[in-house]
């Protein structure tokens, strides 16, 4: 595939053999995997959708993955911290609910 700044869909379902379906359904699975649309809506893919693409085809065809187990596996580090962090400030406020209904009980 030459190299130029946007590939038609065209393009891309011949490169990685993949059906127009797959691609669109794939857009809608993978949060990451976001198409740059042109003014007049046609799908145009940068080198980043390629590069996650690329991901996602090793994936699905050589680790036999389901798209669950895709998207599992394309999580960041970041997105991975961030859930982390949530799980640990409703930790935090259940403990807070707790003491607080604790204190209130001791105090009547």
């Amino acid at each position: 595939m030459e190299e130029k700044l946007y590939y038609s869909i065209k393009e891309v379902s011949e490169k990685f053999n993949i059906p127009y379906s797959t691609l669109r359904y794939w857009e809608e699975e993978f949060p990451k995997f976001r198409i740059h649309r042109n003014q007049r809506g046609v799908r145009m893919y940068n080198k980043s959708n390629i590069e996650m693409l690329e991901k996602i085809v090793y994936l699905t065809r050589e680790r036999k993955m389901t798209i669950e187990g895709a998207k599992l596996a394309l999580r960041t580090k970041e997105d991975m911290e961030e859930d982390s962090l949530a799980t640990i400030k409703n930790s935090l406020l259940e403990a807070k609910e707790f003491l607080t209904e604790l204190k209130a009980k001791l105090t009547e």
